[in-house]
């Protein structure tokens, strides 16, 4: 009941008073000279996800006479349909069953288009990693012989010129250069720099071989997509490749033509389509048992030891060439602006693969529930007006089955992308007219499998929202076009264990967000967090922290890690 009054004081604070109460906060931070910085519990400072705590949209709408339609699906194969033409139905009757084969190989294939997106942002971390501790340096060449080194994630071998000081990598290989110029002999590994090794120390897949640049690289497979291997012929001694891009997305159509012909493909996905340097794993779709073999990381090239040389005997030192004299002033590696628009690049594509994991993970909880319904039944209450086979309904772009409804009071909802995978058939909706204040109780009948376009619940722009049908059973004062409130108590519910944390509580560090909290011996410490949902100005804070802990107001000249804290119930400062 506490958190619950507090979520409503935080919702109620008008704009005028949250902008002073922000003013108050800074201006104490700022004029702090050297005393303990306030910290206070994130239980208290949890805003909850303040805006309405509910993955479904607040509102809906009343329609009297719903109809279904069912139309061809090309990853869904019709097996057997249960109804015809002049049929009644009732909510929940069958209607028809599809094969669910193809769906399932699609599945699977989204699952690992988002296992290699999630591999490719940890190379990009790890590189990132290894940019952000890289020192700038002047421009400039270093007189000497080309230096071989190997980058971490990208994991390449690449060759610096010294005398030209012209580099074909970037500036993490050159930063390993200057390393190994400074007496590390160890060129694959840079030495003791922890940094330029992925997390688990490892290099995924294997070098991309020489032979195959040039090669394409295909991003989407259909039918059209011709193998890079001239002798493949389909078998499991040979079986057709093809080079992919991260992401890549295998259309339905190729995968049925696979199943008829009994073929079997691999696909070798590599790092970068444009500039490949490495084939992070592969796996392989058979035709013949109708399977995906999961994928695999292509085996590490075998490393020679290097032989045993005996010690030479201490030879006098040549002396040096006077004509070339040292240049202490010019050192070999990235300069200011090279390294900070290389960490930009980097930090860009890792948005961009953040965005392509999120909408694979959609699409996958859609596949999902494709695979788990592969029976569809009625969401009203009327009679089947029209029944077609696929082919037809797939050249005229009708309806497989078509049902119209008989009079009755149904309601159309929307449920966020969040809940896609929470929301059933069957869940009971509450519904309160806006009219008449009258109360019902509604069954979900249905859900889209396709989002509303150009809807917004106006916090997140960037939230898809998924319309579902729920039925009233029995009479109710509402009329056709009616507006409703909606909720669902299973959706509604606040975890207790979430936290949401304002934004000026949370700084960014690149791509990195990072709170201050009181740490074990009393200090207060930077903390790197996790955040996922941004509702209504509020983060939600997935990992890094826990409502026991005590965090402060991340600026202001006192706040650094090491400075003492001193604990108090809010950093809202009223006063």
């Amino acid at each position: 009941m506490e958190k619950n009054k507090k979520k409503i004081l935080i919702g109620s604070v008008s704009g005028v008073a949250a902008a002073v109460l922000l003013t108050g906060i800074i201006v104490a931070a700022v004029q702090g000279s050297g005393k303990a910085v306030k910290v206070a519990p994130v239980s208290n400072m949890n805003s909850g996800g303040w805006s309405s705590g509910s993955e479904i949209s607040d509102y809906g709408t009343v329609t009297t006479n719903m109809n279904q339609d069912i139309y061809y699906d090309d990853s869904l194969t019709v097996k057997e349909v249960y109804v015809k033409a002049g049929d009644t139905v009732k909510i929940g009757d069958r209607l028809v069953a599809y094969d669910t084969t193809l769906a399932t190989m699609e599945k699977e294939m989204k699952q690992m288009e988002i296992e290699g997106i999630a591999l490719n942002r940890k190379n990009i971390e790890a590189e990132l990693k290894q940019l952000r501790g890289t020192k700038a340096v002047a421009k400039g060449n270093v007189a000497g012989t080309n230096t071989v080194v190997k980058t971490s994630a990208a994991g390449t071998d690449a060759v610096v010129n010294a005398d030209t000081g012209k580099s074909r990598t970037t500036a993490s290989v050159q930063r390993q250069n200057m390393t190994a110029r400074e007496g590390n002999t160890d060129t694959g590994t840079a030495g003791s720099d922890q940094d330029s090794t992925v997390p688990d120390g490892k290099e995924t897949g294997k070098p991309f071989p020489e032979e195959l640049k040039g090669t394409k690289i295909y991003d989407k497979i259909t039918e059209e997509s011709v193998p890079y291997n001239e002798d493949g012929d389909g078998t499991e001694e040979k079986p057709y490749r093809y080079l992919c891009a991260p992401g890549v997305t295998v259309h339905a159509q190729f995968m049925l033509k696979v199943l008829e012909n009994r073929e079997i493909c691999t696909f070798e996905v590599v790092d970068d389509k444009d500039n490949p340097t490495r084939i992070l794993y592969e796996w392989t779709l058979d035709g013949k048992n109708g399977q995906i073999i999961k994928p695999v990381q292509p085996d590490q090239p075998d490393t020679p030891s290097e032989p045993d040389v005996p010690d030479e005997p201490d030879t006098p030192s040549e002396p040096e060439d006077p004509s070339e004299p040292d240049d202490p002033g010019i050192s070999d590696g990235p300069t200011k602006e090279e390294l900070a628009k290389e960490i930009q690049e980097k930090e860009e594509r890792l948005k961009e693969l953040e965005l392509e994991q999120r909408t694979a993970e959609l699409e996958l909880k859609k596949l999902k529930k494709k695979v788990d319904n592969a029976i569809v039944t009625s969401t009203v209450e009327g009679t089947v007006k029209s029944v077609t086979d696929e082919e037809t309904a797939r050249l005229e772009n009708t309806p497989i089955i078509s049902v119209v409804g008989e009079d009755g009071f149904y309601v159309t909802g929307r449920v966020a992308e969040t809940a896609f995978d929470k929301i059933k058939e069957g869940m009971t909706v509450t519904v309160t007219s806006w009219t008449s204040g009258m109360t019902y109780e509604a069954t979900i009948s249905g859900v889209s499998s396709s989002p509303s376009t150009g809807y917004s619940d106006g916090n997140n722009e960037n939230l898809s929202y998924y319309p579902f049908t729920a039925v009233i059973h029995g009479d109710a004062e509402l009329s056709n076009g009616d507006g409703v409130d909606l909720s669902i108590d299973d959706l509604s519910s606040q975890d207790e264990d979430e936290i949401y944390l304002e934004q000026m509580f949370v700084r960014e560090d690149g791509n990195q967000y990072y709170v201050y909290k009181k740490g074990d011996n009393g200090k207060l410490k930077k903390q790197y967090v996790e955040v996922g949902k941004n509702v209504s100005g509020s983060l939600e804070i997935v990992s890094g922290l826990s409502l026991d802990d005590e965090i402060a107001f991340p600026y202001g000249r006192d706040v650094r890690e090491g400075a003492k804290t001193k604990s108090t119930d809010t950093l809202y400062d009223y006063k």
